[in-house]
């Protein structure tokens, strides 16, 4: 089978892939459209430690699934044929933070195309079934292949706590900020996205959000929660300049470049002016789905190109690029 790899000599389309061997309680999955995001650019990187297949976001077909780890043979049938997304983590369920509920922060979690766990980039791949959720028939593959994402843009707003219509910053207009965008716009709050790019913002008329460039925004530390979606220190660094005194910033992505993670950003704003930061991480992939199912989320609008899985290499380089919001690969 095929499936891009990220090896010592690079990243390359490996044709004779073996096909994945399956274990109890995982799924042979199918894919019919993956989606490339940050964490596949990561992994490709020169520098990350990653061995293996690349890919964690997907639409799939369940050809098979092996009974076990408490899936029975008729409950394992029940799987084979379904249209299904999932979540790319999978704990490892004896740690202690597994043990106390805190299965989305193992210590020792295996993760899709980035950490000891072949990916989705491939003709085939597997997962447990309990990491999958079969999406429902009213939900294509376009907006399905950003369930994750959703997921993330989800978790993200149940963490705040709405009082008084606040004013809400989101900052960045990658897939991720603009998700957020459409989420939050749903609350009873005032909702603005603020970007780089021009045609990226354009989306945002579609769903009645307010919309500037960062260059013609103020630092007045005038809003009260700031949703950082850039992955930059200097994205941090102008959230830390806008939100006011006692106000909150939630930090969406994780850096993108070894500058950003390496390089000191000054701080000392949290303290003068009692900033609360709050990580965010992950969501419910169930949660996404359904809230797809509701029709109120435009996923399709953020898809800018489609590829081939033939054409993984280039596929890559396509997303890293700044004019593209998502890219997409069929298999």
């Amino acid at each position: 089978m095929r499936a891009l790899r990220r090896n010592d000599a690079g990243i390359s389309l490996d044709r004779a892939c073996a096909e994945p061997a399956l274990a109890p309680g995982w799924a042979i999955l199918r894919p019919t459209r993956v989606g490339v995001g940050i964490a596949d650019l990561a992994a490709a990187r020169a520098d990350s430690p990653f061995r293996g297949v690349l890919g964690q976001e997907f639409v799939a077909i369940v050809e098979r699934v092996e009974p076990g780890e408490g899936l029975t043979p008729d409950q394992a049938k029940k799987w084979k044929g379904k249209r299904v997304v999932g979540s790319p983590r999978v704990p490892c369920g004896v740690c202690d933070l597994c043990a106390r509920g805190l299965s989305a922060h193992c210590r020792d979690a295996r993760v899709m195309g980035e950490k000891n766990l072949d990916g989705c980039f491939a003709d085939a791949f597997t997962l447990p079934v309990a990491n999958l959720v079969e999406v429902p028939r009213n939900v294509d593959d376009d907006a399905a292949v950003l369930a994750n994402a959703l997921a993330d843009a989800l978790h993200t707003a149940a963490q705040l706590r709405i009082e008084g219509k606040p004013y809400i910053t989101v900052l960045g207009d990658g897939r991720v900020g603009l998700l957020c965008a459409q989420v939050m716009a749903k609350l009873n709050a005032s909702v603005r996205v603020v970007g780089l790019h021009e045609h990226k913002l354009a989306l945002c008329e579609k769903w009645g959000v307010k919309h500037r460039l960062l260059r013609d925004v103020g630092r007045r530390a005038d809003q009260d929660i700031i949703v950082e979606c850039t992955g930059s220190r200097d994205g941090l660094a102008d959230a830390l300049r806008m939100v006011r005194p006692r106000g909150k910033v939630l930090l969406k992505s994780r850096w993108n470049t070894p500058r950003d993670a390496c390089e000191p950003i000054d701080l000392s704003g949290i303290v003068e002016g009692e900033i609360e930061v709050i990580g965010s991480k992950g969501g419910s992939v169930a949660e996404a789905a359904q809230r797809l199912a509701q029709g109120d989320i435009d996923g399709a609008s953020l898809i800018t190109r489609r590829m081939k899985l033939d054409d993984g290499i280039d596929a890559l380089r396509a997303a890293a690029a700044p004019e593209q919001i998502k890219v997409v690969m069929d298999i």
